[in-house]
């Protein structure tokens, strides 16, 4: 609503600028005349429109957990959800948010200069760090959630079993979130910029189909997770949904890369002839943004460890706790820091010395 006023009175605001201009006046009758529309430029128009169907798209999206909160959840299941997502989202606003936004100015300046060997490069490079910060949250940061709460929301949520549940699914919503933020916003960058304005409007098209079958398997899939998780499962929901999106995004960034490679960008990249190479060119792509195996294996180690780590501090219910004066507690409390932050400097030691090519 507030923006809704703001767009209104700013709006308002031009036009009667605009209004006491005597040479905008004597251009009124151009503006009812058939001169005008024919100069318009329809394409660019229908373009607009298409942007703006997203955003609804994307908005309906955005509040689908709430609707679904509404409808098949109690107050108290909707505040978990709330503290859950506020603090969830940490990582996404201020850390995932400011890489999207300047990537999608990058690609969308190295698209238009049809740089399209730094183009793969940087995109490879900038999807396969947010690959790896979610894989942080999602093997590390998720055994760690009620002393997060503890520290930030207090004891009382941090005493709360079903909040630390919640928040740790967010740990893992991340990951997926990471992942198709940034290969959406390589989507959004190169897509208008194509001399052909046809072809730009279907891939935004296919985007905005994209997303409204994915807000129908959302509310599908809401449904019966909440039934049978609880809060947890509307995360679950929100995992799948974001999964769905960023094959879109993924199998986009294939054509257009292949469409590059075989200087086609200016055809359409629905008419590629040979599906059998788009396949080929999007596993290729999965390898250079997916990390080394023996790195997704120590995540996977670190996982263990750090989940066995929090399983001696929960035999005496210590992660529900903020007791700095037990000493007991802080020396458990204590060793399963240390083992996180181990597993964490030992992992990016591990990616640091194998991915030397990508960094």
């Amino acid at each position: 609503v507030a923006q809704m006023v703001y767009a209104v009175t700013y709006a308002a605001y031009l036009y009667g600028k605009a209004w006491s201009r005597p040479d905008w006046k004597t251009r009124l009758p151009s503006f009812l005349s058939s001169t005008f529309w024919h100069q318009l430029d329809w394409s660019t128009g229908y373009v607009t429109v298409i942007f703006t169907l997203q955003g609804f798209f994307k908005h309906l999206l955005t509040e689908a957990d709430k609707i679904v909160l509404t409808t098949m959840a109690n107050s108290y299941n909707s505040g978990v959800y709330a503290m859950g997502a506020s603090y969830g989202s940490i990582a996404a606003r201020i850390l995932l948010q400011p890489l999207e936004e300047n990537a999608r100015l990058l690609w969308s300046r190295l698209a238009t200069n049809n740089d399209n060997a730094h183009l793969e490069d940087s995109y490879t490079t900038l999807v396969k760090m947010v690959v790896y910060i979610g894989l942080v949250f999602c093997c590390v940061a998720v055994h760690y959630t009620n002393l997060l709460l503890n520290l930030l929301a207090g004891r009382t949520w941090g005493a709360n079993a079903e909040a630390g549940n919640v928040l740790a699914a967010f740990c893992v919503y991340t990951a997926f979130l990471a992942l198709n933020g940034m290969s959406e916003a390589f989507v959004y960058a190169v897509a208008g910029t194509s001399t052909n304005d046809v072809n730009t409007a279907a891939e935004l098209s296919k985007l905005s189909l994209v997303h409204t079958l994915v807000g129908l398997a959302f509310a599908v899939s809401a449904s019966f997770l909440v039934r049978d998780h609880g809060t947890v499962g509307l995360v679950m929901a929100n995992c799948v949904a974001m999964f769905f999106r960023s094959l879109y995004s993924l199998s986009f960034a294939a054509r257009y890369f292949l469409a590059a490679s075989t200087s086609r960008q200016k055809e359409r990249l629905a008419e590629l002839p040979n599906p059998a190479t788009t396949s080929a060119t999007a596993v290729k792509l999965l390898s250079k943004i997916t990390p080394h195996p023996v790195v997704l294996a120590a995540f996977s180690m670190s996982w263990f460890a750090t989940q066995q780590s929090l399983y001696s501090v929960t035999q005496k219910q210590y992660h529900l706790q903020l007791d700095v004066r037990n000493k007991e507690w802080l020396k458990l409390t204590g060793q399963h820091l240390a083992v996180g932050i181990s597993c964490v400097i030992g992992t990016v030691s591990l990616a640091m010395f194998l991915e030397k090519p990508f960094l």
